[in-house]
């Protein structure tokens, strides 16, 4: 049906404006599903670690490779990613989210042409069947980074439309002008867009995430979710659920908080882009104070229903670095990580982070082109670590699963001052009670604690007990249990 509003419709006025691009409105179908559904448990403990596979690890002590530029290939591979398990689950991760394996001319891969095979850059299928397996003994889902709103314009389908207006995948594509013009993905001609809607189209994208569940894999994070209509992704959960009832479906729909609202039931949920404009305002850029961040929380997380799971992420690999925006600053990196993994939802840890890795350039240059491959420069190991950061992820994992369902229960505000940059909060569920306490501000603070016996259980830049007190330095951070 067509009405006055989509999904996505405020991102594209906004983005639409900036690149000089018209939009076409197509007939979308709407639908809805009467189940008993509820997002697997598993999701709502788990840590993510968001792994660019071409960026991560070469494997079997091969070096990266050095293209010209960040667009190219890196060399990181399936087998690279299995040599770091070990790494990986050190972080408490509980779940890995795999940039996209299939076949691609490019280094993201968000430009599919196969989406039944792996690109043989990255991989072979039996080294990709090796890593769930040994994810999987250790307790580690993998969740597929999986497209379903545009393909490559390489793909068999899209050129079989491109060669015959008679072709059954003709009607799967938006021509305005056959054959040089046709919907795209934001304007680009090599990224064309299904539509969703389309019976065969739908039954297409669906049957290959489908294979893949059958493979093992436990999820997916869906690339631009607000692309395809909420009618396909109702038939989308449906067909995966029936296939493993614990997978997930996470969306990728930078939007409104009403718009992101229309997708329960619809997913499992979606990646929390608002909490993190919140998070850079506050710890990133000092535009925020305590007050609004408690305010916001508090709103926030209470506008969602708990089983809809929104994870929270720092950075990711369309975005600066937070490390790039706090000009290194490591203190207020630690201090926004250790409030991310006190929050209810699961947090993402986007690869390289937890080390220090950053860029070299902003990912908008100065000529105002945009540059995301910025923010996607190969992980660094061994010595080129920052070691006290990567302690300091490890034990913030380790503190995450011991104590992920107590942050998802009661929460109240201990204290808060704006003028110093403070503020802390309580979490208790299940006889157990926690305290976080930030330090936003450049002097040193004191926090008063609530009434009880209290012990430091994470600290970022150190912190001391004094009395009824918690004594911070600048832009430190503490969360501490109540024996």
């Amino acid at each position: 049906m067509i009405g006055d509003s989509a999904p996505g419709d405020h991102y594209l006025r906004v983005m639409g404006a900036e690149f000089g691009l018209t939009f076409v409105r197509r007939a979308r179908t709407f639908a809805f599903r009467v189940d008993r559904e509820r997002s697997p448990a598993w999701l709502h403990d788990a840590v993510i670690y968001h792994v660019f596979v071409d960026r991560f690890s070469p494997g079997g002590g091969r070096p990266f490779q050095r293209p010209r530029t960040p667009m190219g290939f890196y060399g990181g591979t399936i087998a690279g990613v299995i040599e770091q398990l070990d790494y990986i689950e050190a972080l408490g991760a509980g779940a890995i989210w795999l940039s996209p394996i299939f076949p691609s001319p490019s280094h993201h891969g968000y430009d599919a042409t196969d989406f039944y095979g792996v690109e043989p850059r990255l991989g072979s299928p039996e080294e990709l069947r090796a890593l769930i397996d040994a994810a999987h003994a250790r307790g580690i889902r993998v969740i597929f980074d999986y497209t379903a709103n545009h393909v490559s314009q390489e793909h068999p389908d899209f050129q079989a439309a491109l060669r015959d207006p008679q072709s059954p995948t003709f009607p799967w594509f938006t021509f305005t002008e056959y054959p040089e013009t046709y919907v795209s993905f934001f304007g680009v001609r090599s990224l064309p867009q299904l539509d969703s809607d389309h019976p065969e189209a739908r039954r297409a994208m669906i049957a290959a995430a489908a294979h893949w569940l059958r493979q093992g894999v436990d999820g997916f994070r869906l690339d631009y979710t607000i692309g395809p209509s909420h009618a396909f992704w109702v038939d989308f959960r449906a067909a995966m659920r029936a296939i493993r009832p614990d997978s997930v479906m996470i969306g990728e729909a930078v939007d409104t908080a009403e718009m992101l609202h229309s997708y329960v039931g619809r997913l499992d949920g979606c990646l929390d882009f608002l909490l993190l404009q919140v998070i850079r305002l506050f710890f990133g850029f000092g535009q925020m104070r305590a007050s609004q961040l408690d305010t916001f929380l508090s709103r926030h997380l209470g506008a969602f229903p708990p089983d809809f799971v929104m994870p929270s992420f720092l950075d990711n690999h369309d975005m600066n670095r937070f490390l790039w925006i706090v000009q290194g600053d490591v203190r207020k990196l630690k201090l926004a990580a250790l409030c991310q993994y006190t929050l209810p939802h699961p947090p993402v840890l986007y690869y390289g982070t937890e080390v220090g890795l950053s860029q070299q350039l902003d990912v908008r240059h100065m000529d105002g082109s945009g540059h995301p491959e910025e923010s996607r420069l190969p992980m660094r190991w061994g010595a080129a670590q920052d070691a006290d950061l990567l302690g300091f992820y490890r034990r913030l994992g380790a503190m995450r699963r011991e104590t992920a369902a107590v942050w998802r229960g009661r929460r109240r505000a201990a204290h808060i001052d704006d003028a110093g940059g403070h503020y802390a909060y309580l979490c208790e569920a299940g006889g157990r009670e926690l305290l976080a306490a930030l330090n936003n501000g450049p002097g040193a603070g004191r926090i008063p604690l609530p009434e009880g016996d209290w012990e430091i259980a994470v600290e970022s830049e150190g912190a001391a007990l004094d009395g009824g007190d918690l004594l911070l330095p600048a832009y430190g951070g503490a969360v501490l249990l109540r024996r």
